[in-house]
């Protein structure tokens, strides 16, 4: 009779003796296997109530039963109770009975296979009984153990609500632990199956891998004997082609027999002397047979494949996914990225070339991450969006900037590829800033910044601790100018040693003193000054870690003057701008152009030669009248009372004033009129052609930009996510003209712009040209 009775669970602690975790060598037959007689000694206390048992059984079950306790585990055979083995055992007479090819099945087969209750470690916790009685009349039709063995798994875990998660309880579940859950990873979805196989009479086992070569990970799934020979199946993972189907197939063809770890392996009940290498309970001893040869002979391609896995708030995510070759950029992977409820050891994946290197680009909500990975052999490149990070893309944008041509093409091909977010422009950043630049760290060691037709040298101390975000930068002009070699060079030094005192605690800045170019009037204000100056910035940028948001220009009488001259040029490379003892020189001095600087200038009320303190006063009142009608204009006149030329003593504290400053590169409000044919940046403008005196007047207000100019050509227009939002189009007002443009943020463009102005706050991820 059908044992029908409730579920007997019996949870046991398996494992009595120490395991064997991986054998160091392929399998090999004991030359002494079990006996009835010689198992039933390890359970002495038993070895009568078990023989009553056998006694008990019908003639021909008894050799089940047999089979049973000669290979039953000492932990069972001491603690598992008569009853629960005598319902499996009917159960499997039953449906061996029932099923037009159940005797069809060779009895060794049926013995190991079918008649065994458990299938590796799990708690014994059969669910025989229930699973015969919902799926026998399922399989009745079925033709053969295959049929059935995928009727079944069609079947099984839809009526059970149990799904694939790597949140359930524990590996090695029992059927009623994974329902409980409704959840269960790759082992306990394989032990559920095969109970439920074993039910409806389908010869069934464990299969896996302790370790997948070269790129680790373990996996189980089940075999199902069909034909005359064993085939795969994934649990839960039904395949509408049928038997031997499953995402694992080819990657069980690159295991290696001679590895047991990279073995596959085969669960049994008979022990031969070989176990299973469990990842989960790697002391326990599960008779198991090494079937790795018969995987191998499916694999046609050995090519290292790239793999691609994507997390989110510690879950794999479904996003898009795109792979580059690096040396190429010839696209060798696209599709999506497996989700949580995939095994967690499939993924998406493409075969490439052995020993290249690959560039993989992701996005998911919104949100895009990249990495690069060399791959020799299987290779899984993991993201979490939670940790973004540019990966080997440094490298990428390295060759960008090397200066090598064939390097800085290559790497362009590749950047076109890649999105544009706060990692790929915080990586492009870094690799500008240790960009190999020979020319420019030589002058650097030498204390000089040349143009080609100019050299000034300088002289440079740190002043407090450095900056979290880097040292300030504070350029200082000497008087001087139109004189003897050897007079400027006094000023100069003087401007190093003593006219600025030192203000550590303003925060950790340098303080350089830069020697005019040449003992001329103007030599610190002429057309081509303002790229050297830039030049400056950009060696203290890359070689002494200065943070470009903290630079200022001070100077005194000759140097006063240059301040009036770079201040307006360049605003957009300081944060505070202050000249002393000189005035504004005509056709030079574009005041209108300092409104988004902190531009304050000193002088001594008796300062009279060359009209000083008038001119002084003249540009305050264009100062307050630029104010009234543009806003901004931080800043204005500072007159030192009862002083002449010489105001050293008004001046010797002002590095610290000015030190508060931080830079504002981005505002929305910018008017540019232009002075020469040198500059073409001016903040977030570009002018194709600057003309003097050509002008522009641009306001952003929201995504729409309003342009007035007057002896323009084009005009190109950096936008950043500070200034527009980038996701939406940009409309473009240039004199009563009105344009639409839709906004694609790229990388490359973010690049160019580095690579042009040496600095992450004046490049965007978009440029947009104005007729």
């Amino acid at each position: 009779m059908i044992a029908t009775s409730s579920l007997i669970c019996i949870v046991l602690a398996l494992g009595a003796t120490l395991a064997v975790q991986t054998p160091k060598e392929p399998a090999k037959s004991r030359s002494n296997p079990p006996t009835l007689e010689s198992s039933l000694l390890r359970a002495p206390d038993r070895s009568a109530e078990w023989n009553a048992w056998l006694q008990s059984l019908p003639a021909d079950e008894r050799k089940g039963g047999e089979y049973l306790l000669t290979y039953m585990p000492v932990s069972d055979l001491k603690h598992l109770k008569v009853s629960y083995l005598s319902s499996a055992l009917e159960l499997a007479y039953h449906a061996r009975t029932t099923l037009p090819w159940g005797k069809r099945i060779p009895l060794d087969v049926f013995l190991d296979s079918v008649l065994p209750y458990s299938s590796v470690t799990e708690p014994r916790q059969s669910m025989r009984a229930e699973f015969q009685q919902k799926y026998l009349p399922l399989v009745a039709s079925s033709k053969t153990p295959g049929e059935a063995a995928l009727a079944v798994n069609r079947s099984l875990f839809k009526d059970y609500k149990v799904t694939y998660n790597t949140r359930r309880l524990r590996t090695d579940q029992s059927p009623p632990e994974t329902i409980a859950q409704g959840m269960a990873t790759c082992t306990g979805l394989s032990v559920m199956l095969v109970d439920a196989l074993r039910a409806v009479g389908v010869p069934s086992r464990l299969a896996g891998i302790h370790s997948w070569p070269g790129r680790g990970g373990n996996h189980t799934w089940v075999e199902v004997w069909d034909k005359g020979t064993w085939h795969f199946v994934g649990a839960a993972e039904p395949d509408d082609a049928g038997l031997d189907h499953a995402w694992f197939g080819d990657e069980a063809g690159r295991a290696i027999a001679a590895k047991p770890e990279n073995s596959i392996w085969a669960a049994t009940y008979r022990d031969d002397g070989t176990y299973f290498p469990m990842v989960w309970a790697p002391e326990a001893r599960v008779p198991a047979v090494n079937v790795t040869k018969r995987y191998n002979k499916r694999l046609l391609d050995l090519s290292p494949r790239l793999m691609v896995e994507v997390k989110k708030g510690g879950e794999r995510v479904i996003a898009d996914v795109i792979a580059y070759n690096a040396a190429t950029g010839d696209r060798c992977l696209i599709g999506k990225s497996k989700g949580p409820q995939a095994d967690i050891n499939l993924h998406l994946a493409a075969p490439v070339t052995k020993g290249g290197e690959y560039l993989v680009t992701t996005e998911y909500a919104g949100q895009s991450a990249t990495a690069i990975a060399k791959v020799d052999q299987d290779t899984v490149v993991r993201i979490d969006l939670d940790n973004p990070s540019a990966g080997g893309i440094e490298a990428v944008l390295a060759d960008r900037f090397s200066g090598d041509t064939g390097k800085a093409e290559a790497a362009r091909k590749l950047i076109e590829k890649l999105p544009f977010d706060e990692a790929t422009a915080r990586a492009a950043w870094t690799a500008f800033r240790s960009a190999p630049d020979a020319e420019l760290k030589k002058e650097f060691d030498a204390k000089t910044v040349s143009t080609p037709d100019r050299t000034s040298p300088y002289l440079w101390r740190t002043v407090g601790t450095k900056p979290e975000h880097g040292w300030g930068l504070v350029i200082a002009m000497h008087g001087g100018g139109n004189a003897p070699k050897q007079v400027n060079d006094g000023e100069w030094k003087y401007m190093f040693r003593g006219y600025y005192k030192d203000h550590a605690e303003a925060g950790g800045y340098v303080y350089l003193a830069l020697r005019a170019p040449n003992d001329t009037w103007n030599g610190f204000y002429d057309d081509a000054i303002c790229p050297l100056i830039e030049r400056l910035i950009l060696q203290f940028v890359k070689f002494a870690d200065v943070d470009p948001s903290r630079v200022y220009a001070c100077g005194a009488s000759h140097g006063g003057y240059g301040a009036y001259v770079i201040g307006p040029k360049i605003p957009y490379r300081f944060a505070a701008v202050h000249p002393a003892a000189s005035a504004a020189t005509d056709g030079e001095t574009e005041g209108v152009n300092l409104r988004n600087l902190r531009f304050t200038w000193a002088v001594g009320e008796n300062d009279k030669d060359y009209g000083r303190i008038d001119r002084c006063r003249a540009f305050e009142k264009q100062w307050e009248d630029w104010r009234k009608e543009y806003g901004g204009f931080d800043g204005g006149l500072e007159v030192v009372p009862g002083h002449g030329h010489l105001i050293n003593d008004f001046e010797a504290n002002k590095t610290a004033e000015f030190l508060k400053f931080t830079r504002n590169a981005t505002p929305s409000r910018v008017i540019w009129v232009q002075t020469d044919t040198v500059l073409h940046r001016f903040y977030w403008l570009e002018s194709l052609a600057p003309k003097p005196k050509g002008r522009i007047d641009a306001n952003i207000a929201k995504n729409t930009i309003t342009l007035k100019t007057s002896d323009q050509g084009e005009i190109a227009l950096w936008l950043s996510p500070s200034l527009v939002d980038l996701k939406k189009p940009v409309v473009v007002i240039r004199d009563g003209k009105r344009t639409a443009f839709r906004l694609k943020p790229s990388l490359q463009t973010y690049a160019d712009g580095l690579a042009e102005t040496g600095d992450p706050a004046l490049t965007a991820p978009v440029r947009v040209v104005v007729k």
